[in-house]
């Protein structure tokens, strides 16, 4: 097995993603800011998290929650300024805490000045568009009536009505491509001018001591050159409004998207050249495993979302082996341990959460599971303490990707009610410290919640926390099936082997580990979920005979 020394800090660290409007309020104006997070990083250091990524802040009219950018390059005044983002990386890396930012490279707010000045029709941003992409046409004839944007189908499955890619100017009297929201206008990579504008943007962040980006939604970077073309129809069992209707032959994992990721990493590279320090770039794409692998030999490390979104209630350890030894065996060769890395996520701020999808029960268990994943682990921010959506109205609901629902009728409430993270994301966390601000005024609603463990930082050796905390000492494993449980796993090679027990099955397992290819019979257990007898800790235990109940986890140090 490598030594620690030969890892990069990113394949060491857990990464730990921060939605800033929800997380701790500074100024008490009801919304999460910039300091706010700097004010909290003893939270991080406690949790042994070495690495922040911060969703985006940049200015934005807010449409889509700052996923709808008018400015690269500065701060929304609701989350602080340049100097607020200087000062969290200056205090963050004082504490070698490294920085992530949102990287949102497929379009723009249709308020940001490319798009307007190219709707103006100026000389130098005609065809920039953008930085769009313009097609001709007369109002209500688009361009491809079977190409459809991904946010507008939830609303058009609310309202049931077509869903379209293409947004009709009146200004230009033409049409403009959107893969999101209308207010998103795509950025048309086919130009050279919109190329070299999105790597100056990365060099900015990089100028300003940023340690790698999280790079948004990659898939639908490129569209074919015809944009007029039509897509043709899936084989998935879904209703035409649905963004699965069509198989997006033409609007999504274009080849052309791995040069341009490349020419970013460009960029990182000649900043570590400069400084020996290595900057790390994730990037989303809900895409199979053959799409996905591409970007690893572009520098980039491409999220797993497997867990995210084919891990469902109720779990098993078969589907739980299943999904991870197909995407480990499904990884192009090298990298560490003995594959390329891969960065393991069981939620974000776009999926319920862990207690929500599969019951607080659980939620330590997996907690423990995503951090001895070969790979580096993700935690969306309340995730270690076992925090909770809630329901809201609509009339409740501040979120405007839930307001484009409108007042849903029952029969389109189901579909709202999947993204209670999305409309409703503050929870007041009782004990923990991580918010503040005036109840009166805060953004959304909130609700009380009592977490497994205090935020206060004091030690508490069965806390989700703890698990966090322990995490650098069991990172490397190899899995071997066991009825209920998900694989039991055991580091690789001497000195030291661990064995991790996670059960998340229904009922309870007793069952023999002694026997291949753990080969022991006996062990101490090191770390366990707050559920598991404290007794246990730190105690031998008879691998031949050891029995779970749901929801139990453990690491087990092997003789």
């Amino acid at each position: 097995m490598a030594s620690s020394e030969e890892f990069e800090w990113w394949q060491t660290s857990i990464i730990y993603q921060v939605y800033p409007r929800s997380f701790y309020d500074s100024n008490g104006d009801g919304v999460g800011d910039l300091n706010g997070i700097r004010q909290k990083l003893d939270h991080f250091d406690y949790l042994n998290v070495k690495a922040i990524w911060i969703s985006p802040f940049c200015k934005s009219p807010m449409c889509d929650f700052g996923y709808d950018i008018s400015d690269f390059r500065d701060v929304d005044p609701i989350f602080g300024s340049l100097k607020d983002f200087d000062d969290l990386v200056d205090e963050a890396h004082k504490r070698g805490i490294k920085i992530i930012v949102d990287f949102v490279p497929n379009h723009t707010s249709d308020q940001h000045d490319w798009f307007q000045r190219s709707c103006r029709r100026e000389a130098t941003l005609r065809r920039l568009l953008h930085l769009a992409q313009w097609q001709s046409g007369r109002r209500w004839q688009t361009p491809a009536s079977q190409q459809l944007a991904i946010d507008t189908l939830v609303v058009s499955a609310a309202k049931r009505v077509w869903g379209t890619a293409w947004r009709w100017h009146e200004g230009r009297q033409q049409y403009y491509y959107t893969a999101f929201l209308a207010a998103q206008p795509d950025l048309n990579y086919r130009n050279p001018m919109v190329v070299q504008e999105m790597k100056d943007v990365v060099r900015f962040w990089m100028e300003r001591g940023v340690d790698g980006l999280r790079v948004d939604a990659l898939e639908v970077l490129f569209e074919i050159e015809d944009t007029s073309q039509d897509e043709p129809r899936s084989d998935q069992d879904v209703p035409p409004f649905q963004y699965e209707y069509y198989d997006h032959i033409y609007t999504a994992s274009q080849p052309e998207i791995a040069d341009i990721v490349r020419g970013w990493r460009d960029i990182l590279d000649e900043f570590q050249r400069k400084d020996g320090k290595s900057r790390f770039m994730v990037i989303e794409t809900y895409t199979p495993p053959t799409i996905r692998n591409r970007y690893y030999g572009c520098g980039a490390n491409p999220f797993n979302m497997d867990l995210v979104d084919e891990l469902k209630a109720p779990l098993s350890g078969e589907k739980m082996e299943q999904l991870v030894d197909r995407e480990y065996r499904s990884l192009p060769h090298g990298g560490w341990p003995t594959l390329c890395p891969v960065t393991e996520q069981l939620g974000n701020h776009d999926r319920a959460r862990i207690a929500d999808k599969f019951g607080a029960g659980y939620v330590e268990a997996l907690n423990l599971m995503l951090l001895t994943l070969r790979g580096t682990p993700t935690c969306y921010y309340g995730d270690e303490l076992g925090m909770q959506g809630i329901s809201v109205t609509f009339e409740q609901t501040q979120d405007p990707f839930g307001k484009n629902f409108g007042p849903v009728s029952p029969s389109a409430n189901s579909l709202s009610s999947s993204f209670p993270h999305r409309f409703q994301r503050r929870t007041k966390v009782v004990g923990a410290g991580l918010l503040n601000g005036r109840s009166d005024i805060t953004w959304c609603l909130e609700t009380q919640f009592v977490p497994p463990c205090n935020g206060t930082h004091a030690p508490m050796p069965d806390s989700l926390p703890t698990h966090h905390h322990g995490y650098q000492s069991i990172q490397t494993i190899k899995f071997a099936m066991s009825k209920h449980l998900a694989p039991p796993t055991e580091s690789p090679s001497p000195p030291q082997r661990y064995l991790v027990i996670i059960n998340v099955g229904q009922e309870v397992s007793k069952d023999d580990y002694s026997q291949a290819p753990v080969g022991c019979e006996r062990g101490v257990v090191v770390l366990c979920t707050s559920n598991v007898s404290t007794k246990l800790k730190n105690r031998e235990v008879q691998l031949s005979r050891l029995v779970t109940s749901p929801g139990d986890g453990l690491v087990i140090k092997l003789f």
